[in-house]
């Protein structure tokens, strides 16, 4: 049987953004492994996840934050070794650290046959980027495009970028897809809903779907909502922490430092209900490939405040589902708030919310990527 492997920093990734990926190379008659660490938080469910889905996993220290590092040669090496001992006919690789220590320590199974796909799910160099970190990474991308028979990207400013890469076949998908009926199409009783949250009638709930890190910049809205003096505000932050970084700490002290409501709710199974109790969405990322919770926020009828950068431009229209922001500016993120605060400004933008989230409903995806696998694979 032909073989597959999915190569990614954090096992909890795979389950929450590639099972569709996995399906379709069983379907095409591909045996699936998977190579991530799954030494991580939220990584519990991992081993069960793998055993259902019929993958066999290989446990590969990658670090998902440190480009260079002991972590990376210790990985790189297991990557080697795991290559020496096992043929794969396609090697699909996702997210930046390990997609290049999986390009470079793969470069014989390529040479020998093997199609190496390697999927961004945003680049981290973008427009609004430091020249610093624009160097850095740019550099870092650009020469692992060298190493792979195809790049698939998922927002549009990504794609232009890839496109002046050394790989000659780029793709661009809409992302990897979100149930958009599931969140346009949750029924909740509002009310009830908001007490068993602990939200009453009267409080402006501001929602941020997302794990607690830098990237995802939670903290200017704290600082926003703070120069905003919204008394009624309740910020509610749905996401644990990924990495051993005190982010949920930071948070806690900012929001106690300057007077915000702050609920940090962890991870939910509920964000369609959610969305639905929501007044207000966020996603101030200073980062972001795309942003699944943005969409699913969007496809709830639930305006968007967000920063102005990377895929997130994609789906939202400034004045129109949401604002954009300056990722660093708590003035602009103040102003938005206050702005939706009028109800009647809040249903008006709920009306164009859905459909701005449609072209990026899961079928769409899924067939994208259908589609760029047959025409690598067969």
């Amino acid at each position: 049987m032909k073989k597959a492997l999915i190569v990614t920093a954090l096992a909890r990734f795979t389950k929450s953004f590639l099972t569709n990926d996995i399906m379709t190379l069983q379907n095409m008659g591909y045996e699936v492994h998977c190579a991530a660490n799954i030494h991580h938080a939220g990584a519990e469910c991992m081993p069960e996840y793998f055993k259902e889905m019929n993958v066999t996993f290989h446990q590969i220290d990658f670090s998902s934050s440190k480009p260079l590092s002991m972590e990376t040669f210790k990985s790189y090496k297991e990557m080697a070794e795991l290559f020496k001992t096992d043929k794969f006919d396609v090697i699909h690789c996702h997210t930046p650290i390990a997609g290049a220590i999986a390009r470079y320590a793969g470069r014989k199974q390529r040479k020998n046959g093997s199609v190496v796909i390697y999927t961004t799910h945003g680049f981290y160099f973008h427009k609004n980027s430091s020249k610093k970190t624009w160097l850095v990474f740019h550099t870092i991308e650009d020469v692992m495009s060298k190493y792979c028979d195809a790049i698939i990207t998922i927002n549009k400013e990504d794609y232009a970028n890839a496109k002046k890469m050394h790989c000659k076949k780029v793709f661009y998908i809409p992302g990897v897809g979100v149930d958009t009926k599931r969140f346009r199409d949750a029924v909740v009783d509002r009310e009830s809903y908001r007490e068993a949250l602990g939200i009453q009638q009267d409080q402006i709930l501001v929602l941020a779907v997302g794990e607690l890190s830098h990237r995802k910049n939670h903290q200017i809205i704290i600082k926003a909502l703070a120069k905003a003096q919204i008394s009624q505000a309740v910020f509610m932050i749905c996401g644990n922490a990924m990495t051993n970084a005190n982010t949920k700490e930071e948070l806690e002290l900012l929001a106690k430092e300057n007077g915000v409501n702050l609920r940090l709710m962890g991870l939910r199974d509920d964000i369609p209900q959610i969305c639905k109790c929501a007044d207000i969405g966020v996603m101030p990322s200073i980062r972001e490939g795309l942003g699944l919770s943005g969409i699913e926020m969007l496809a709830s009828g639930l305006p968007v405040i967000a920063s102005n950068v990377h895929g997130i431009v994609d789906y939202i229209t400034n004045g129109i589902d949401g604002y954009l922001c300056d990722p660093f500016d708590e003035v602009e993120f103040a102003t938005a708030i206050k702005k939706l605060l009028n109800p009647e400004q809040r249903t008006a933008m709920a009306e164009n919310c859905p459909k701005a989230a449609e072209p990026f409903d899961i079928a769409h995806s899924c067939k994208a990527m259908q589609e760029i696998y047959r025409e690598l694979l067969v």
